[in-house]
């Protein structure tokens, strides 16, 4: 194989504004391995445009590419972009290092694109071929133009290439470090490696084998100056690489210290990205370790004796009332059934000097003499509860819930004073404390009367809404439940325009159940509207991935021109999407603990951070990041390298 560059009958136009220019016309060059090329003419020769053909940064309008023996012209983005990482290196008039990172990882950087890991001797090698071993570790912005050019040239041998394409490398060098520039170009050459050069500037052109001219778009001479190195096209070297598929750990790494580094250089805009993700993320963490330590609160605070209860209640849409003879019919045919009273209950006015206030009056049992509270009842603060002679004997006594003897009384001190409850008065002789579910809602107004002082003296009623049951056990409540059905089902025969049974048996179990149904829909809407400070921060995180784009679309023509897929590109700004999201979500999971312990002191409800909770967390935020990031990583990922590099 002859030639290593053979370009036949290339064109290329390009639209500025409305206006169509012809960069190229039909132009047709080979070039031989080894050979050192100057491509000179005045400013909108083509002479730019026909090495950007070469060096696969654009394509031409018509005519055909052969490189190293293939043709290329019509291959995919993802193969040129292969081609470039592996064959072929760049110069640029405007060295197009990376800010604020070392020589050495400016070096690696085509490693990475190329998919075999970066290796940081090789990087150390070719800075030693440029002279430059002394200042592998300093910074782009701490080197002169000439040592940023020499960078510039030993990252373009990083990967050992065929060919190396120099755009006015010297454009912007004095004259020292033109010389030094120029040194380097002719002892590669010397060493066999193929060099195509732009240059305006025949001093440096007269250093090159074959000096070709072109004026508007046409090869108008080609002089050979001097003869050609010896470089050769290996067998190695024949076959063109395959395109990439997937990601290399390397690129994977460079791609997440690209993405921290891009955050910590521009801190403040990286903290007011992340507060919409801290704010949003820390409402919905607030939200429900306070819900979860909610539902435990209510399931610690019922006990286990509460799992033996059963309520028998009427069905929906029916009226039905039950009588003492339910409950003896369910007393002598349910075996499972341990003990069965009325449940008798309404909302009424109380008062108690001048004060008045709507609480809800409940029938209770009394304690008998010795007999110990029984497991699950509520904590008497102050006074005691009624006995069971009181309500055999109709007394009127009453017991006050925590926040009824704080409304009707001065600093809640209840205990020996008077209520009236439709007209009749009641002496109370205790306090009984709220449970935390009670509390968290601002505590609830009840009084509790002896359930025959009740049944008498207050509703003068034979008749009442439910019925309250106990199972002998946990484990027996589902055979009680039918036994209490069948038993009731002769009692409340069903008639003919019955479409059910008139009443429904409910367990502790099933109540939960609907419950947490039902907390957990109240749930839902507090998050949506949690979430909409989660969408106003993923709109902020699009807005300025979009800015960063833009900011650094000089640096995605280099990474391109260096090797780097448009999905290499896409995965990058997605990846520090991501990273802004996940920290302001990590920021937001301890704003939202620290919220909830505050509430804490206010509303007794300790909160329960579960490790569902912090993975629902980082996935939402992650999830945010993908989806606000992807316009401006798909942005990214479709420039187009020359444009990029162009861009100012």
């Amino acid at each position: 194989m002859e030639y290593l560059i053979d370009i036949r009958g290339v064109s290329k136009t390009y639209m500025v504004g409305s206006s169509e220019v012809q960069a190229l016309r039909d132009v047709s060059i080979r070039i031989k391995p080894g050979e050192f090329v100057a491509l000179t003419g005045s400013s909108g020769s083509g002479k730019s445009t026909l090495l950007h053909i070469m060096g696969f940064l654009d394509r031409p309008d018509s005519g055909e590419y052969i490189f190293a023996g293939s043709a290329v012209h019509g291959l995919s983005d993802s193969r040129l972009a292969a081609i470039r990482a592996g064959m072929v290196g760049f110069v640029f008039q405007a060295f197009h290092l990376l800010s604020r990172t070392t020589a050495r990882d400016n070096v690696m950087l085509p490693m990475v694109y190329a998919g075999d890991g970066t290796d940081s001797a090789r990087a150390e090698e070719c800075l030693a071929q440029v002279g430059l071993s002394d200042r592998s570790a300093h910074k782009s912005n701490e080197l002169s133009g000439g040592q940023r050019q020499r960078v510039a040239i030993a990252r373009s041998l990083a990967n050992n290439p065929l060919v190396l394409f120099a755009d006015e490398p010297t454009g912007n060098l004095d004259a020292k470090s033109r010389g030094e520039v120029m040194t380097l170009f002719r002892d590669l050459s010397a060493r066999g490696l193929t060099i195509v050069m732009v240059t305006h500037d025949p001093e440096v052109a007269a250093e090159a084998h074959r000096i070709v001219h072109v004026k508007d778009g046409v090869i108008v001479s080609d002089q050979d100056t001097r003869p050609a190195g010896t470089g050769t096209i290996t067998r190695r070297r024949l076959g063109l690489p395959k395109a990439r598929v997937g990601f290399s750990l390397s690129e994977l790494r460079e791609q997440m210290r690209v993405a921290f580094v891009s955050i910590l250089n521009h801190k403040m805009r990286s903290a007011l990205t992340m507060l919409g993700m801290f704010i949003g993320v820390g409402a919905v963490i607030a939200l429900m370790t306070i819900s979860d330590g909610f539902m435990r609160s209510i399931i610690s605070s019922t006990g286990g004796a509460d799992a033996s209860n059963l309520w028998v209640v009427p069905a929906e849409k029916t009226s039905t009332r039950f009588s003492m003879d339910d409950i003896r019919t369910i007393k002598d045919s349910c075996p499972y059934i341990e003990s069965a009273k009325p449940g008798i209950g309404n909302s009424l006015k109380v008062s108690a000097g001048k004060k008045n206030v709507d609480a809800y009056i409940s029938g209770g049992d009394g304690i008998r003499p010795g007999e110990k509270p029984k497991p699950g009842a509520p904590k008497v603060l102050a006074g005691r509860m009624f006995s069971s002679e009181e309500d055999e004997g109709l007394s009127r006594v009453a017991v006050l819930s925590e926040a009824t003897a704080k409304k009707l009384f001065e600093k809640g001190d209840a205990v020996n004073q008077e209520i009236r409850i439709n007209g009749v008065s009641f002496q109370v002789v205790g306090v009984l404390e709220e449970s935390q579910m009670e509390k968290a809602f601002g505590g609830r107004l009840v009084v509790t009367l002896p359930f025959h002082t009740a049944l008498k003296r207050v509703f003068g009623q034979n008749t009442f809404a439910y019925i309250e049951l106990k199972a002998s056990g946990p484990e027996v409540v589902n055979d009680a439940r039918t036994q209490v059905i069948l038993s009731l089902r002769r009692a409340h025969p069903l008639q003919r325009e019955d479409k059910g049974d008139v009443f429904e048996v409910r367990t502790f179990g099933s109540m939960m159940r609907n419950f947490e149904a039902m907390f957990g829909k109240f749930s839902i809407v507090i998050y949506c509207i949690a979430g909409v400070s989660l969408l106003v921060g993923g709109i902020g995180i699009m807005n300025i991935m979009l800015v960063s784009v833009t900011e650094r679309t000089r640096e995605i023509g280099l990474r391109k021109a260096l090797g780097a897929r448009s999905s290499d590109i896409l995965t990058q700004f997605l990846i520090e999407s991501v990273v802004l999201c996940v920290c302001g979500g990590a920021l937001g999971v301890a704003f939202g603990m620290t919220v909830a312990w505050i509430l804490f002191f206010f509303i007794k409800i300790q909160p329960v951070l579960k490790m569902t909770t912090i993975l629902f967390a980082f996935l939402f935020s992650s999830l945010i990041g993908v989806t606000f990031g992807m316009w401006p990583a798909a942005r990214a990922a479709r420039l187009d390298p020359v444009e990029a590099l162009r861009y100012e």
